[in-house]
Formats: structure tokens, sequence, C-alpha cells
């Protein structure tokens, strides 16, 4: 398993290039508004099964936090590079989904017990 990550992740390598120049700066998207609140309702979704795992100490709640703080990240990285002209609201929206971004992972990253002295 770890020879196919290796080789998938090196071989993404030569695409990224042909896609950064090839690709054009602008194209319209067909489903545009379908892809969005797709993508929002899998965030909406993550964090609410973040918060009942939670609440429950379920075992799997690093894992679903983990999750969702991806699609968070994923999600600011993309509203600010296509932003086109609405900039300011983009980034707006990026500071509201980067602190969710770190209250997922402070709840994904297991925090060392302090030993008793």
């Amino acid at each position: 398993m770890k020879k196919l990550f290796w080789a998938a992740g090196l071989c993404l390598l030569p695409w990224i290039a042909v896609l950064g120049t090839t690709l054009p700066e602008v194209v319209q998207a067909q489903h545009w508004r379908l892809a969005w609140t797709g993508f929002d309702t899998a965030e909406a979704a993550g964090l609410l099964l973040t918060a009942w795992l939670l609440s429950r100490g379920d075992a799997r709640t690093p894992l679903v936090a983990t999750a969702t703080a991806t699609l968070l990240l994923a999600d600011a990285w993309f509203d600010v590079v296509t932003a086109g002209d609405d900039v300011v609201f983009s980034l707006l929206m990026a500071g509201l989904e980067v602190p969710l971004v770190l209250a997922c992972l402070s709840v994904a990253v297991p925090r060392p017990v302090p030993a008793h002295v």
C-alpha cells in the first residue's frame, strides 16, 4: 500500500505541471450551484457528525474531525482563488472557515496527558 501512495503522489507531479501550463485562466462551469451547495452540505454534515461523536466520546471523532477540517480548508482555498471581483467576501468566508479548521484539528490531534509529579 505504501508503494501505491508513493507512486500516485509522484505521478501527480508531472500532471500538475501539465495543468499549470494548459488550463485556461477563466472557464464557465456547469452545475456551479450544485457543486458548491453539495460541498457545503458535506461540511455541515461533517461538523454535525463531529459534534455528535464528540458528545458521545466516540473513538471515531478524530477521523471525522480531520475529514471535516480538510473539507473546510479546501473550501477556504477555492473561495479565495475563485473569488474574481468579490475577493473581500471570499476572504471573510475564509476567515470563518479557517478557525473552524483549527477547532476541528484541536479535536482530532490528541493532547498529551500531563504527568503527575
